[in-house]
């Protein structure tokens, strides 16, 4: 195990975290992940910025592929659930 890895507990992760972790993987911005969980985008970048700062990493790509890394998120996830929202809003 790496210190980086010693130094983060995942369960310091919230669900809300995870959920805004999971649509910023799908590629929405923080203004679309707001709008789509009824919250401010200040409050989706303070999110941002406390996942950043419990994984030691200091951008958003380097979180996401931590957690797909830990299994935090699953790319099979990510792809059936962004296609799905396209399929529905395609109709």
């Amino acid at each position: 195990m790496s210190l980086r890895e010693s130094k983060v507990n995942l369960h310091f992760f919230t669900s809300r975290e995870r959920e805004i972790l999971k649509l910023i993987a799908e590629g929405y911005k923080e203004k679309e992940i707001a709008d789509e969980l009824y919250i401010s985008a200040k409050t989706v970048e303070k999110h941002l910025d406390n996942l950043m700062r419990k994984s030691n990493l200091h951008n958003k790509s380097s979180v996401i592929n931590y957690a797909l890394e830990k299994g935090l998120i699953s790319i099979y996830e990510i792809l059936e659930s962004r296609f799905s929202k396209r399929k529905l809003e395609a109709n």
